[in-house]
C-alpha cells in the first residue's frame, strides 16, 4: 500500500472504522449464485428433452391389460398369458379371463401359451390406462405326433 492510499488519523477519531468489504467474498457469492442458476437451467433443459422424447413416460409408465381367451371351439382356454421380455405372467381363470397389471407402456407382445405352443398378439399399452383386448381365440397349429 502506498503512502497516498493509507488511512488518515482523522478516520480514527471515533475508534476503529468499519472494515471495507472484501471484493473476493463478493466474487465468490456471485459465482455461487451463477453456478446455482446454471444448474437449475441445465436440469430443466434435460427434463424438457426427456419429456419430449417420452423417455420418462416409457421408463415409469405402466398400464393394465385384460381379456378373455377361448380355444378353437369357443370354450374357455386354460393356459398362461404373459408379456414377452418381462416377468409379467398369469394363468387364465376357469372362464378364460386374465388380467395383467404393471405392463410397461408402449408396444408389447402378449403371449398366450399352453404346455406345448403359444400365440403372440401385438398390443399397445397406454400410460395409466386399461387395455381391454376383448376375446382372443387360441387356435393351435398342427402338432407333431407324440
Amino acid at each position: 500500500m502506498s503512502f497516498d492510499q493509507s488511512p488518515s488519523f482523522d478516520q480514527f477519531q471515533n475508534g476503529m472504522p468499519d472494515p471495507l468489504p472484501n471484493p473476493e467474498i463478493r466474487r465468490k457469492k456471485f459465482r455461487a449464485v451463477l453456478s446455482g442458476i446454471a444448474s437449475i437451467v441445465a436440469l430443466i433443459a434435460v427434463f424438457v428433452i426427456l419429456k419430449n422424447t417420452h423417455v420418462i413416460e416409457n421408463l415409469t409408465a405402466t398400464g393394465l391389460v385384460r381379456g378373455r381367451v377361448t380355444n378353437e371351439s369357443g370354450q374357455p382356454f386354460h393356459g398362461s398369458v404373459f408379456i414377452l421380455g418381462t416377468e409379467l405372467a398369469v394363468e387364465t381363470d376357469e372362464n378364460g379371463y386374465f388380467e395383467l397389471s404393471g405392463v410397461p407402456a408402449g408396444d408389447q407382445i402378449l403371449i398366450i401359451a399352453d404346455d406345448f405352443i403359444g400365440r403372440d398378439v401385438v398390443i399397445r399399452v397406454n400410460t395409466a390406462s386399461e387395455l381391454q383386448v376383448g376375446e382372443l381365440r387360441f387356435e393351435p397349429t398342427a402338432m407333431p405326433p407324440k
